[in-house]
């Protein structure tokens, strides 16, 4: 049960928090400019962006939108609008530092908002959307299980938004847009790594030896990113506790200064409520998943060999539905794996244990599904030895004599994705 919990909890709260801690710092930068006017900009962005997200989720599920066009395209805005915002932003400040004045456009804040939503909304959408029609029986404990770990993960992100602007109402605006400015630079960095793969994957950027060594693990670890989001918002409540006792303003009568005072004391609580939604977070992310991702059963991958330039596997060894690993020791020493699963009647789904996206990480199989193991996509079987999405790079075979029958040059060519 745990582990079911974990495994539709976690890539929703990540995926909603990449968004609301940023978009948290920046509601908390605004709420120190008059007017107000760039809040009501802010909301129009996350209105705008949840509403395309659904529109654009619903389209995928009905017409078989290639993701990572429509995911490559908003990423790329995404940075447009996110640079410019960091940058009027610092121009304000630095205007106002010399008594000039400055006004940040609406639409720029509109736009870095709505822009940021885009990715991990249509993630959102789609994760609960897949769950229902990858169920066997619409109303299951399984199911129901699983919505209610999605609504946990959404509240879980959507409660340490809230925390991070409550702890911020006190902090100078220069204060919090150092913190932005860092927030926001952890999520570009992530965001330019997944514009690359895409353009990998779709033969944009050419895959050679050297382009693999450099993005191979960045991509790997791009979690690491959305830690360092964490640890930066964790700067907050350090910088409250500088600021716990703010200086007496000249003309504040004894009341006022000491409703200040308790305003401050509400707000370092509220930072302590910061600290616990981040280490929740992180612990959740971490040692959860290390949790959930040990209780799966990863099936071993099986070492074959070429006989007269041929891999041969045995169809009665593959017939049971489920997924078959192997691996197959290339001529300069890589080892490329592949993977084989019968779909039904006589077709079967033969691929690289890697897709083009998230790189030789590789599948493993959940509750009769295959799963891929980076970004926990659920793999639709009927399409595994096609291109596309998450799918594992198909790999030519044909059927002949009671054997699947794969050329070892094919997978010779293929060992430099599993250097």
């Amino acid at each position: 049960m745990l582990q079911n919990v974990l495994h539709n909890l976690i890539p929703v709260m990540q995926n909603v928090a990449t968004a609301m801690i940023p978009l948290a710092m920046l509601l908390a930068f605004l709420n120190t400019r008059k007017p107000t006017a760039l809040r009501a900009w802010l909301w129009r962005g996350v209105y705008t962006g949840i509403t395309i997200s659904l529109i654009v989720a619903g389209y995928r599920l009905i017409s078989g939108l290639k993701r990572e066009v429509y995911e490559g395209t908003t990423l790329v805005f995404a940075l447009i609008f996110e640079l410019l915002l960091l940058v009027v932003c610092w121009q304000a400040a630095r205007n106002e530092v010399r008594q000039a004045s400055s006004e940040i456009p609406g639409w720029i804040v509109m736009g870095a908002v709505t822009t940021l939503l885009l990715y991990p909304g249509l993630e959102f959408f789609l994760f609960p959307a897949e769950l229902i029609l990858s169920a066997t029986d619409l109303v299951s404990m399984d199911l129901l299980v699983g919505m209610l770990s999605c609504l946990l993960g959404l509240a879980l992100a959507l409660f340490a938004f809230l925390a991070i602007v409550r702890a911020s109402r006190i902090l100078p605006a220069r204060v919090l847009l150092g913190v932005m400015t860092a927030g926001f630079m952890a999520i570009m960095l992530q965001q330019s790594i997944l514009i690359v793969q895409i353009m990998m994957a779709r033969k944009v950027l050419p895959m050679s030896k050297g382009m693999m060594a450099v993005m191979a693990p960045l991509i790997n670890q791009q979690s690491w990113f959305f830690y360092f989001l964490l640890f930066v918002t964790l700067a907050l409540p350090l910088l409250l506790y500088l600021y716990r006792k703010p200086a007496k303003q000249e003309g504040l009568n004894p009341a006022q200064y000491r409703k200040l005072l308790m305003l401050a004391r509400r707000q370092l609580r509220w930072g302590a409520v910061v600290i616990v939604s981040m280490v929740g977070i992180f612990c959740v992310a971490t040692f959860g998943k290390a949790y959930a991702d040990h209780q799966e059963e990863i099936v071993p991958a099986i070492p074959v060999t070429a006989e007269q330039g041929e891999v041969g596997i045995a169809l009665e060894t593959v017939n049971d539905g489920h997924l078959h690993r192997y691996s197959y020791r290339a001529a300069n020493g890589n080892v490329v794996r592949f993977i084989v699963i019968k779909k039904g009647g006589s077709a079967y789904g033969v691929g690289l244990d890697a897709c083009e996206i998230c790189g030789p990480t590789g599948y493993y199989e959940r509750d009769n599904q295959v799963v891929c193991k980076l970004c926990d996509v659920i793999m639709n079987k009927a399409t595994i030895g096609f291109k596309g999405g998450c799918n594992p790079v198909p790999v030519e075979y044909q059927v002949t004599g009671g054997k699947i029958v794969i050329p070892a040059e094919t997978l010779e060519k293929e060992q430099d994705r599993f250097r």
